[in-house]
């Protein structure tokens, strides 16, 4: 018998590495990645959020709704592991370098920039003689060795730093004053009448059809600026959501609760925690002040929805070019929602030609961003949210269609950002092993599991480790240890039980010792073999932001 159930196993194994590789080898598939920036999870209309977004939610109802999925809490660490599948310390992406104190800055694995160890999912891909393409925010490096046409892409427009406004060529913060955009690796200025959202989805049509993909396979990639700071969005897309958010945060945070039980993201008797104690009350907030909150949410909502209006062009596009056909869909976000407090900023923003104008209100130049208090809402039922461990920085949305017939299913399996790289390796007929000389690929494919779901994308014996900014956390079966630092964290490791406790509410960690001392011990060997560097004593990822940012507002002619 027990023979009997062996080679029954090993037939199950081998028809399912047998019916991927005839997939992608009889007629390999285009692949759309699509990277949303800052979004939570439960931000798409698919996922519960106010914001109305038809054409992503049209690709969710054909496919798979992952509501498990896991980034880094910070950007580029995130495009890094999209990109490679590898750890962003193997990647060389560890952490943002304005995020950095200057003696870290030149350790392997913290450059800010990808590493030559690694290869990209573009690069893959040529393998295969794909079509390769990219629009959006890069993030991962603007020099002559990192620009996307030297990772594997044939044709780019992007833009190669954190952020920026979305009309003009201007950075959004001190240190990062100025934007630098690239055409097919070539510095470039924008048109007159450029907006990020729709100048992407157009230059992406336009690769398209220069490159002729009728007989050729294509790798898309559009990474939107939106929802990321500043938010801007065309009033048409805004003047719809200006009621949506005047009951304030605390109402959103229970709405957004509400909704996750309703859908099954979280179990029925969940809790969620408290607003952190340095958080401010609704009731506490000024009218004026209440009435710039409301109209930042109102447009970060617009943003949201002007992009999605653009994807809807390139679905269009693709559609009526034959193009969607024979292509999988894949739509996700680097990390959860900012809780940055940019009013900070707003002295330097007015200096350097942005404005807080009402009247003119998600416009040309106009500098908005969500409160922190907002951003913990959005985060809800999760808790923290970008730059911490905490579910709420880590856990995004993920939309996977084109694999199957159409059969709308919301999956809640544990995964992570790495495992989209393999997982579209498999897909198209290519081994995630097979890159000798290269950094390994740490990510899983998922693929198996999507074809039947009873297969685990990660078995009970294997975990992740992730570290960001000095915040880490490692994940095995339902169990997840989490240190978030500074300013919101204590820096200390506690435990939970993700399965019946999502919202970290209760720390288990003296109730289950052994269980607790066996992930700490594989965090540990996590962090040495990926070569996690210890931050110094007080780091605070978001001070090293703002003592930087006061350095070059002190002395801007040494920016």
């Amino acid at each position: 018998m027990i023979r009997f159930l062996i080679l029954l196993l090993v037939f199950q194994l081998f028809t399912i590495g047998v019916f991927a590789q005839d997939i992608s080898n009889s007629n390999p598939p285009n692949v759309v990645l699509i990277l949303i920036d800052d979004s939570g999870l439960m931000d798409f209309g698919s996922f519960g959020g106010e914001a109305q977004t038809p054409n992503i939610d049209s690709l969710a109802k054909r496919g798979l709704m992952f509501t498990n999925m896991h980034a880094s809490p910070v950007c580029a660490p995130s495009r890094a592991m999209l990109m490679t599948g590898s750890d962003s310390h193997l990647a060389g992406v560890a952490n943002l370098p304005e995020m950095l104190p200057l003696e870290y800055q030149d350790l392997k694995g913290y450059g800010g920039v990808l590493d030559d160890s690694v290869q990209t999912i573009a690069s893959r891909l040529k393998e295969l003689d794909y079509n390769t393409y990219v629009t959006g925010k890069w993030h991962l490096g603007h020099d002559e060795k990192t620009l996307p046409t030297k990772r594997g892409f044939d044709r780019s427009f992007i833009l190669g730093a954190s952020g920026a406004d979305n009309y003009v060529a201007s950075g959004y913060l001190p240190m990062k004053s100025t934007a630098q955009w690239y055409a097919d690796g070539e510095p470039t200025d924008l048109p007159n009448n450029f907006y990020s959202s729709e100048y992407y989805v157009d230059q992406m049509i336009r690769f398209h059809e220069e490159e002729n993909d009728s007989d050729q396979p294509f790798f898309s990639y559009i990474a939107f600026q939106a929802i990321h700071a500043p938010i801007q969005a065309p009033k048409e897309f805004v003047e719809k959501y200006k009621s949506v958010y005047t009951a304030g945060w605390d109402v959103l945070r229970e709405k957004r609760f509400a909704t996750a039980k309703q859908m099954g993201i979280i179990p029925a008797d969940a809790e969620m925690n408290p607003m952190f104690e340095e958080m401010n009350a609704w009731e506490s907030v000024s009218e004026e002040n209440k009435k710039e909150y409301i109209t930042d949410m109102a447009v970060m909502a617009g943003m949201l929805e002007a992009m999605d209006y653009h994807i809807g062009r390139y679905l269009k596009y693709l559609k009526e070019n034959g193009l969607d056909e024979n292509t999988v869909f894949i739509i996700t976000s680097d990390n959860g929602p900012d809780g940055g407090d940019y009013e900070k900023m707003h002295g330097w923003a007015k200096r350097h030609g942005y404005h807080r104008d009402f009247d003119n209100y998600g416009g040309k130049r106009y500098y908005g961003s969500i409160r922190p208090e907002f951003a913990s809402a959005i985060a809800a039922p999760f808790s923290y949210f970008k730059y911490y461990t905490g579910e709420g920085g880590l856990r995004v949305p993920l939309i996977i269609t084109g694999l199957k017939e159409p059969n709308h299913q919301i999956d809640n399996s544990f995964c992570f950002i790495t495992d989209i790289a393999p997982t579209i390796y498999d897909i198209v007929g290519l081994s995630a092993s097979e890159n000798e000389g290269y950094a390994p690929v740490t990510g899983k494919s998922m693929l198996p599991h999507i074809e039947n779901n009873s297969i685990p994308i990660y078995k009970p014996n294997e975990g992740v480790g992730l570290e960001a900014a000095a915040s880490s956390a490692y994940f095995l079966g339902d169990y997840k240890i989490v240190k978030n630092n500074a300013p919101l964290g204590d820096n200390q490791w506690k435990m939970y039980n993700l399965k019946i406790d999502p919202a970290e509410t209760t720390n288990i960690a003296a109730e289950n010792p052994l269980i607790f001392q066996i992930m700490l011990s594989k965090y540990e060997m996590f962090a040495i073999k990926v070569g996690v560097q210890q931050m110094p004593d007080g780091y605070n990822a978001q001070k090293e932001v703002g003592l930087k940012s006061l350095k070059v507002m002190l002395n801007p002619f040494k920016n």
